[in-house]
């Protein structure tokens, strides 16, 4: 009989639409990762790598490095980085982090999909995200709201894992499953308030090491304070049974480009990047355009 796969995750997903994992890191693992992300802000902001998060934009795609002014580095498995890398090929593909997703999306290690590794750091200057959905564009209808919230819910797996004291995400709990209220629909939809407070947010506080995995279509935003250092490895893992419906929020940040050249270190990743390989071969070609505008 096959064992049962673990379900806690998934379920407190299921119900708030996020779950915190606390201590997820070892203070050795800590150390070794920030060590490896420093090198690679530094790069960053001596424009040594094409692909950032600039201050002026939310949203890809991002116009190529000119400002150490960013808030996030992209492709933290890209090939370009050689060795630099290493320490993030081992994180991705490491067992603990994906029976965590195991768990989350109900599926064996080997149904899940490479898709994205990143890195959300402190701006230069204070920085701030809209309220918004990953993935559905904030002036649908509520029909269309209610469709595609319900379309694969578990389709993927999205984190955000401190390295450094983080209090910048701040989510709606249980808004992953039901349409805006009137509230949230008017904060989200006019641009002179997608800023402001709504009623029932909280923000996700992390600790060096926690982890936290959200339901990407949970109502959030990101409060970025210049004057706090943060290191937050941010990326997402798919269910290769709905990689379609990925293709768009997956995609749309260039990975195909270089995945072909990703010659990975250790098994996991590499039988997790064979699943992303066919998904591009399939969109090879298309347009699949962009999740969101901003």
């Amino acid at each position: 009989m096959p064992v049962p796969i673990p379900h806690k995750y998934h379920d407190e997903i299921n119900e708030n639409g996020f779950t915190v994992i606390r201590n997820f890191l070892t203070p050795e693992e800590i150390d070794r990762y920030t060590k490896a992300s420093e090198i690679i802000v530094d790069m960053a902001r001596r424009g040594e790598i094409d692909s950032v998060r600039t201050t002026n934009k939310m949203f890809p795609p991002w116009p190529k490095n000119f400002s150490p002014d960013i808030w996030g580095v992209s492709g933290l498995l890209h090939p370009n980085l050689g060795e630099k890398s290493y320490e993030f090929h081992n994180l991705y593909g490491d067992e603990k982090m994906l029976n965590i997703v195991s768990d989350i999306l109900q599926i064996s290690k080997d149904e899940i999909s490479m898709e994205l590794l990143n890195m959300l750091i402190n701006p230069l200057t204070d920085f701030e995200l809209d309220w918004h959905r990953d993935t559905i564009k904030p002036e649908v209808t509520p029909e269309e709201e209610a469709e595609e919230l319900l379309t694969y819910p578990f389709a993927g797996a999205q984190f955000n894992l401190s390295l450094t004291p983080d209090d910048c995400l701040i989510v709606i709990p249980k808004s992953h499953n039901r349409i805006r209220t009137e509230e949230e629909r008017n904060k989200t939809i006019d641009s002179t308030r997608r800023k402001e407070f709504i009623t029932n947010q909280i923000i996700v506080n992390l600790n060096p090491g926690d982890l936290v995995f959200y339901n990407n279509n949970i109502l959030h935003r990101a409060k970025y304070n210049s004057k706090n250092k943060r290191l937050t490895l941010h990326g997402s893992y798919g269910n290769v049974k709905f990689g379609k419906s990925r293709a768009k929020g997956i995609l749309q940040h260039g990975v195909a480009d270089w995945l072909p050249d990703l010659k990975p270190q250790n098994e996991n990743l590499n039988m997790m990047k064979s699943k992303l390989v066919d998904l591009a071969k399939e969109f090879e070609g298309v347009d699949v355009e962009f999740a969101l505008d901003g």
